[in-house]
């Protein structure tokens, strides 16, 4: 699948042939060309779901970008990495809360297309795009592979990753279906 742009590893439409909701990981160097293209697509509010620590150590560069309007929405304990594979289901649960619930609402309800991002765009944007894809109707299946694409276009960003800090289990980092599945029978079970 790849990325939309080239300045980033993990953009892509959360819906084939639409623009309405773009997905992705943090957009620190976008060029005049991708800024441009998000502009002629209406792609204009920018939702930024990384805690503030985040943000100031990695800054969107939508942030003060005239025509933009950033939105800092941080997903709640969504910078921990689990311990354990058969954690990382129970991580994403934790993010559902009224927080998530805003962020539902901002991104589903906007007057126009919406760019939403946390680092690797694979875990908390993973989560906000299946409870999208889920309120909006799509299967199992459409929500499953669209999470398995972060895995595919973040293989090697992941393999460094884990090969840079030994403490990290690349298994845990890596998107496998069996996380996303168990989130989404726990959320069809709970959902309010």
């Amino acid at each position: 699948m790849g990325s939309l742009f080239s300045s980033t590893k993990n953009t892509r439409r959360l819906i084939s042939g639409s623009s309405r909701f773009i997905r992705s990981d943090v957009p620190l160097n976008l060029t005049d060309d991708e800024i441009n293209w998000l502009k002629s697509e209406d792609v204009l509010t920018v939702i930024d779901l990384r805690e503030q620590t985040e943000q100031v150590l990695k800054p969107c560069v939508l942030m003060n970008e005239p025509c933009f309007e950033y939105f800092s929405m941080p997903v709640i304990g969504g910078n921990v990495i689990p311990s354990k594979p058969e954690d990382v289901a129970l991580s994403y649960i934790k993010m559902c809360d009224e927080q998530m619930e805003r962020i539902i609402d901002k991104i589903i309800y906007s007057y126009n297309g919406v760019l939403f991002f946390c680092n690797a765009g694979k875990d908390r944007t993973g989560v906000v795009s299946a409870i999208i894809l889920y309120t909006l109707g799509f299967d199992d299946e459409y929500i499953i592979n669209d999470y398995m694409l972060s895995a595919e276009n973040l293989k090697e960003t992941l393999q460094a990753y884990a090969d840079s800090d030994k403490s990290i289990d690349i298994e845990v980092i890596t998107p496998h279906e069996e996380y996303i599945k168990g989130f989404l029978q726990w959320y069809k079970t709970n959902r309010t």
